[in-house]
């Protein structure tokens, strides 16, 4: 056990309790307990840099200004940095990981014996004395001194500045060319200590002769780098905590110096930290998979845990599965399937594993990394597990390479979520009839000519500009349907994400909401309001339209908007793609805009197509957290433009568009403010009429046909219906049976029996219903 067990831990207690527990675990009676001193250690396991990462110099980036810094000095130092790399003799070797005589010293004290008291003390004695002898901490102030380049104070300018580990400073320190400035050393050792900086190398120099270790076991912490401005303040300021929004928390942030200085001094000090820990990791080059984005420490762990891993080692973690489907740790994820490292990724749902965050909200993931001598052609999957007895379900398990995942994420290289060994058989398929709808980096990749905007208005950052319905009222303004008006100014209405839905852009108001309150979904109209062709959903903020429309002008000039839902639940929600077209007006962060530039007709096919069940269960397989992001809807098996200019098997000479469009008009224009969306696709009729029933039937005759498009067979229209497991519950809930898929598998089968007997495929519905002409107020 003293040979083989190494561990690292921040917290000395943890440390301490880690002894005691492998002392309790190996103790044998009559024998002391064995010395672990040198392979139980204390530090931030993150933190810290080898010799191959450190190089020949200290990077320029290493001297970005954190909290406190002034940006001169730092700008000074930069420059002097580049100045001294510029011309400077390389020393191509560099420095070793630990001197020879260290490592030496390491190797010796592990072979020493430690059966007796007095074998244990002697070894205790001779750990003490490698720590300080001048060789280790030569090494490590080398060590130290590169890392604490990228948190060096730099308030001002003056002897600490003169004293920073710019390349050729570092470069004098590590070659014992000259005494280290006595500033220099303990500013370093004091950052050291702040940071817990732990060199991997330096401290287990045995295990990386030999190439790393041969196990790496770990249930890493999963938290966010970034300090957060809440969870600080929860139990200090309960103003801040509760602030209305993050504009109003950083104004009562920014009155600590005066209202609170000790409290404001605490939240600088650990915002440099949190500050100079991200940008180490972002820039030190430790990190070149994962230090990227919003950074979590159990990416930073997952990239860590390949590092050390030895060529025949294994490496077995417990991560968030999102380490495989998360934009920002794709290129992590692309490596490790380029070097077939990933041998096994078994994802479960924390259905009672731990006692807290139970449920499909948090999903884990057993990660089994091998290495470069134990290579696999093709990674062992399984997602969605509830129950280790998952793990021995054949059809849970699905393999996939890496040319697999280029079909299917080819701009991300992330993994798909797929159920069973069935879901990546059809999606496959799929992927392959469809490609991607936006493929990055393709000339030819983008035949709609997309654009996408995420954050026209940012709910957080643009505060300044909203205004409540009291607000305005109180200011002697006018509500004129879901618009404000005075003095021939007009206050659009803002639309959130949850005001919108598949085929309406009324379905959530705030008019039934508490006054002030903003709950996380809205009352829905009635049918007898969406029955009203003039009826209108109410926001909880108003922008100025000249505000509004000077922003949308820089990317669309139609009166109408298209995109789709930010925040949705693969695994608890009906729909996981909720597109929605709206009018023209404001859009806040959590509604994503998407913006074609092919003509109206053929936009509303591709919003039909985004609505279809079966790209919703294409998209339920990509979807890893809480968010189907801009990188997600790109990457999803949208039929190309040319699509509905094809005949429709079942409709005669009719052309698929030709065959939808109706449809999807009836289905999207139901009221006046929409009137710019048909006209723009060719209908200057009235809005129609809202019918539930009648509408149920317009989208199972969609949904039937996208599954002809898409080239699937009736058994697996059938299967991929049956994993709509939400939506069944739904139907049998409010209907007494799973009614959309009868209906749909009804369609599907009435289209293909029309176009195999030749004849135009009959609807059971009749004409539709519009509106009174005129009646648009």
């Amino acid at each position: 056990m003293g040979r083989c067990i190494y561990g690292v831990d921040l917290n000395p207690l943890a440390v301490e309790l880690c002894k005691v527990a492998l002392w309790m675990e190996a103790v044998d009676p009559g024998l002391p307990l064995t010395f672990l001193d040198a392979h139980i250690r204390e530090g931030n396991a993150l933190l810290g840099t080898t010799r191959a990462v450190m190089g020949d110099e200290v990077p320029d980036e290493a001297w970005a200004p954190l909290e406190g810094d002034d940006k001169k000095v730092a700008t000074s130092l930069k420059k002097r940095n580049k100045s001294e790399r510029v011309g400077q003799e390389v020393l191509t070797l560099g420095t070793p990981a630990a001197p020879q005589g260290v490592r030496d010293a390491v190797e010796a004290l592990d072979a020493a014996p430690d059966t007796t008291a007095t074998d244990v003390s002697e070894k205790e004695r001779r750990w003490s004395a490698l720590l300080a002898s001048e060789p280790w901490k030569h090494a490590k102030l080398v060590h130290d001194a590169w890392c604490a380049a990228f948190v060096w104070p730099k308030e001002k300018a003056g002897p600490l500045t003169e004293a920073a580990p710019t390349t050729a400073v570092w470069r004098a320190l590590r070659d014992g060319k000259t005494a280290p400035a006595k500033l220099l050393v303990e500013t370093t050792e004091r950052i050291a200590r702040d940071y817990g900086l732990f060199h991997w190398e330096l401290a287990f120099p045995t295990v990386f002769a030999r190439g790393g270790f041969d196990v790496v076991l770990g249930n890493p912490p999963w938290e966010r780098v970034k300090l957060q401005e809440q969870e600080f303040f929860a139990s200090r300021d309960d103003a801040i905590a509760k602030a209305l929004n993050a504009a109003e928390r950083k104004k009562l942030i920014a009155e600590l110096p005066v209202r609170n200085p000790e409290l404001w001094n605490d939240w600088s000090r650990e915002s440099r930290v949190a500050q100079g820990t991200s940008h180490f990791v972002r820039a030190s080059g430790r990190y070149p998979l994962c230090g990227k984005g919003d950074v979590n420490t159990y990416a930073l762990f997952a990239e860590h845990n390949w590092q050390v891993l030895g060529p025949r080692g294994r490496a077995g973690f417990i991560v968030p599965s999102g380490i495989a489907t998360d934009d920002t740790t794709k290129d992590y994820f692309q490596a490790i399937m380029r070097d077939r490292a990933l041998r096994a990724m078994w994802e479960f749902e924390n259905e009672g594993f731990f006692t807290a965050g139970k449920g499909h909200m948090l999903r884990f993931a057993l990660t089994t990394l091998a290495g470069k001598d134990g290579v696999v052609d093709a990674a062992d999957f399984m997602f969605q597990g509830q129950a280790v007895g998952d793990l021995d379900d054949p059809q849970r398990h699905f393999a996939l390479t890496a040319e697999d995942i280029a079909t299917i994420n080819p701009n991300t290289g992330t993994c798909p979520i797929f159920r069973t060994k069935r879901d990546a058989m059809i999606a496959v398929n799929i992927y392959r009839r469809a490609g991607v709808l936006l493929r990055e980096g393709d000339p030819d990749g983008n035949p709609w000519g997309l654009v996408i905007r995420t954050r026209l208005w940012h709910m957080a950052e643009d505060a300044e500009w909203f205004r409540t319905r009291g607000e305005l009222a109180h200011a002697g303004w006018t509500l004129e349907g879901n618009r404000f008006v005075k003095d021939a100014q007009v206050m659009v209405p803002l639309y959130e994400a949850k005001m919108a839905y598949i085929y309406t852009h009324r379905s959530g108001t705030y008019e039934a909401a508490a006054a002030g309150e903003r709950p996380h979904r809205l009352p829905p109209p009635s049918v007898e309001q969406l029955a009203d062709p003039r009826y209108a959903v109410l926001p909880f903020y108003w922008v100025d339209g000249r505000e509004a429309d000077a922003r949308l002008d820089e990317v669309w000039s139609r009166n109408w908007v298209l995109g789709w839902r930010d925040v949705t639940d693969a695994r608890a929600s009906v729909r996981t793609l909720v597109p929605a077209i709206l009018p023209r007006s404001a859009t806040g962060d959590t509604f994503l805009l998407a913006m074609p530039s092919v003509q109206p007709r053929t936009v509303a096919f591709l919003y039909a197509a985004l609505c279809a069940l079966v790209l919703d269960y294409a998209a339920r397989q990509k979807v890893g957290g809480l968010h189907l992001k801009a990188h997600v809807l790109k990457q999803l098996p949208v039929l190309g433009p040319s699509a509905p200019n094809t005949p429709m098997p079942w409709a005669g000479a009719q052309s698929t568009l030709d065959w939808m469009l109706p449809r999807i008009l009836e289905l999207t224009y139901t009221a006046w403010d929409l009137q710019p969306f048909a006209s723009d696709c060719g209908d200057d009729g009235p809005p129609y009429i809202w019918n539930p029933e009648r509408r149920f039937v317009l989208q199972a005759e969609l949904d039937a046909a996208f599954f002809h498009l898409y080239g699937i067979s009736r058994d697996d229209a059938e299967y991929i219906l049956g994993t709509f497991d939400v939506l069944e519950r739904a139907d049998v809930r409010q209907h007494g049976e799973y009614r959309t898929k009868r209906v749909v598998l009804e369609r599907y089968d009435a289209h293909a029996a029309a176009a195999a007997g030749g004849k135009p495929y009959v609807s059971p519905l009749g004409p539709p219903r519009r509106a009174e002409a005129g009646s648009n107020r």
